[in-house]
């Protein structure tokens, strides 16, 4: 095998403001795009050439990878001029992939695990199709894998508005983690030039032909959902980059940053390139700063996305908050989230000095691009 295709056509309205301006799978994790990091994957795994199926900001995404030289793969680009659901974005890519088995991504998750040996499983099954799937506790969210766990068949392919828990108490359960290798026998299952669901329309015939099956991640998984999903998926990431490193690292600093010696990091971080921060600033933890951010005196950073061409005035405090590209946030701000609900300024944003914008316990508090906050939010 040596191609894939990954699925990069979603609006990613649940990340608004933050997709407003950026495709979704353009969102960065751990400074670098989501389906950059898959691309990485594959490459890692042997594949060779990829088909990315755009649709939503098609320009944005090509501009990004073009044909793929920075990357060292072959990128391929289909568009869908009206919506043909995952099956029929694969199907308008049969003619790049029916030689030959391939992976198929959803370009909106986040993983890190060895795609080579769900390779090596899927062809020891001998099936037309591999779903790698993640259990998890809370399986209500997500699709559904009903399995056989002694020969790994992949008995019923449940979407979420189609699982009922047994019982009616949640229990975990293996989830489609939107990760498949298929078969080239896949396309005769998706008539062309409709809209056709691979969950909901292929997946059950291939399962009822007993020749679809299930291969359990161990690795890093987390969907990109909502805005709390984004930060903690971006942690979960960081730590096991971290972790796979030597020992001896605790964060994943680039060497042209300039950190201040009476500024104190406090692991784990992520601080990108031409990242300038000066004195008596607390940094972490669980912070990703991107490229060329600049941060004041007196500054305290923790559990929050720092995009790039930020600017963090003296005497910020940010806590459980995704600010992105090109934001300025003046002196004497507090830039707070509250649990699950968090700060989020899209691109572009200035906040005024001397505000507080403080998330509450029901909702996140969301600034939408190039405006300019001049009062307090709470």
């Amino acid at each position: 095998m040596t191609k894939a295709i990954i699925l990069s056509g979603g609006w990613g309205t649940r990340l608004r403001p933050l997709t407003c301006t950026k495709p979704k799978t353009l969102i960065p994790i751990v400074n670098k795009p989501v389906i950059e990091r898959q691309i990485l994957l594959l490459k890692s795994a042997g594949v060779k050439e990829i088909v990315l199926a755009v649709s939503v900001m098609d320009d944005v995404i090509k501009n990004y990878f073009r044909e793929g030289e920075k990357l060292g793969i072959k990128i391929h680009y289909t568009g869908e001029k009206h919506p043909k659901g995952t099956a029929g974005a694969m199907k308008l890519a049969e003619d790049y992939l029916k030689d030959d088995n391939f992976f198929m991504l959803n370009g909106d998750v986040i993983l890190n695990y060895d795609m080579g040996e769900m390779l090596k499983f899927h062809e020891k099954k001998k099936g037309i199709g591999t779903i790698a799937g993640k259990t998890v506790d809370d399986p209500s969210r997500y699709g559904v894998l009903i399995v056989n766990n002694e020969t790994h068949q992949l008995l019923k392919f449940l979407e979420k508005d189609e699982y009922s828990p047994p019982n009616g108490k949640i229990v975990p359960m293996p989830i489609n983690a939107g990760v498949y290798i298929l078969e080239s026998e896949i396309f005769s299952f998706v008539e062309p030039n409709k809209k056709v669901s691979i969950e909901r329309q292929v997946f059950p015939r291939v399962a009822n032909e007993k020749k679809l099956f299930y291969y359990p991640l161990t690795g890093i998984w987390n969907d990109v959902g909502k805005p709390y999903d984004l930060l903690q998926g971006n942690i979960l990431l960081m730590n096991d980059l971290i972790n796979k490193l030597d020992g001896k690292v605790k964060n994943l600093i680039d060497y042209s940053a300039n950190i201040h010696p009476r500024t104190e990091i406090y692991p784990p971080c992520t601080i990108g390139e031409n990242v300038v921060i000066h004195s008596d600033c607390k940094i972490g933890p669980n912070v990703v700063i991107g490229d060329n951010v600049l941060i004041e005196n007196n500054t305290e950073l923790s559990n929050c996305l720092i995009y790039n061409e930020v600017y963090i005035s003296n005497n910020v405090k940010i806590e459980k908050a995704i600010i992105a590209d090109n934001c300025n946030i003046r002196e004497n701000v507090i830039l707070e989230g509250n649990n699950e609900n968090l700060v989020i300024l899209a691109s572009y944003v200035e906040v005024l000095n001397n505000l507080e914008l403080i998330a509450s316990k029901t909702i996140s508090l969301t600034v939408c691009h190039h405006e300019v906050v001049n009062e307090s939010m709470k």
